[in-house]
């Protein structure tokens, strides 16, 4: 199984959750395929895409369904899909190979231009999923049925969820007696837990520039030891986020406003280049301006 790629241009976004009847993304992520497709953009799809845990299959259909004929496009147009697998479609963890167009992998390393970048759902780093998994299930399960009854039942459950998860942690940490050290505030994103800062600091760690995660559902960025840098890229409640990486540039905003704009728009040369795998070279003589001869693309 590869994990390690070379990705010059890739899109990364995260927790879309096809198949959950709260989740209505049919025409925002069609509209994002889409988008990568037209400016020559890779795609990760970092965990959680397809929920398989609180699936309504009539709803997968429905959300699925626009994407394919665009998925079919990306192998004919040099692209690439990659799927990393999240908490909520861990069964795909038994299926880790391509499915498809989509590449299904644990997690991504990419090398973009001169850096390097660690791309992983997150939910290996979250204690309480690590430490008491059944009872995490069994949450799990519980806003399955929330869902059936409404989505502000299923709302009031989240946030009684989210305190029991934060009393939980304070618990184990012995009631404040054997705190951590405090994160900045400034310096972290807001209403995420201090475990995911760990993890993302311990791939940094490994030699990367730059961490990607997702699973939390709080988008933002922050930097970390060694100037290492953080994106969680949120999910797709309403406003969904998204990283866009070109050549070891990075960018992070939400998908709206990427679809507004490449943040990295292509010239034509490189369009040709990305296609090809040859850069132009105009030859003149006599001032007048001759048809290019081909060059192999350096770095594209």
């Amino acid at each position: 199984m590869k994990t390690s790629v070379r990705e010059n241009r890739l899109l990364v976004v995260s927790d879309v959750h096809m198949g959950n009847s709260l989740h209505r993304t049919r025409r925002a992520f069609t509209d994002f395929v889409q988008f990568a497709l037209d400016h020559r953009y890779s795609i990760c799809i970092n965990g959680d895409g397809i929920d398989l845990a609180q699936l309504s299959l009539s709803h997968l259909v429905s959300d699925i369904t626009p994407s394919l004929s665009l998925f079919l496009k990306f192998g004919e147009n040099d692209l690439r899909i990659y799927y990393t697998v999240g908490n909520h479609d861990i069964a795909l963890e038994h299926f880790l190979a391509d499915v498809g167009r989509m590449r299904v992998l644990p997690f991504l390393s990419v090398a973009s231009g001169d850096q390097r970048i660690r791309i992983e759902h997150g939910h290996m780093y979250d204690d309480m999923f690590l430490r008491f998994p059944r009872i995490y299930f069994t949450f799990t399960m519980i806003g399955r049925i929330a869902i059936g009854i409404s989505p502000g039942f299923y709302d009031a459950l989240h946030r009684f969820n989210n305190a029991f998860v934060a009393f939980s942690e304070w618990g184990l940490s012995g009631f404040g007696l054997f705190k951590k050290k405090e994160v900045p505030n400034e310096n972290w994103i807001a209403g995420e837990r201090e475990c995911f800062r760990e993890g993302a600091e311990a791939s940094g760690s490994r030699g990367f520039d730059a961490v990607i995660f997702g699973h939390t559902h709080f988008p933002g960025t922050a930097t970390l030891a060694e100037g290492v840098k953080y994106y969680n890229t949120g999910a797709w409640f309403g406003d969904p986020y998204c990283a866009a990486i070109d050549d070891g540039r990075i960018w992070f905003g939400s998908v709206a406003e990427l679809i507004k704009g490449d943040p990295f728009p292509m010239t034509t040369s490189d369009i040709v280049a990305s296609i090809t795998g040859m850069h132009p070279i105009p030859r003149r003589s006599a001032d007048r301006l001759h048809l290019a001869d081909g060059a192999v693309a350096a770095g594209r």
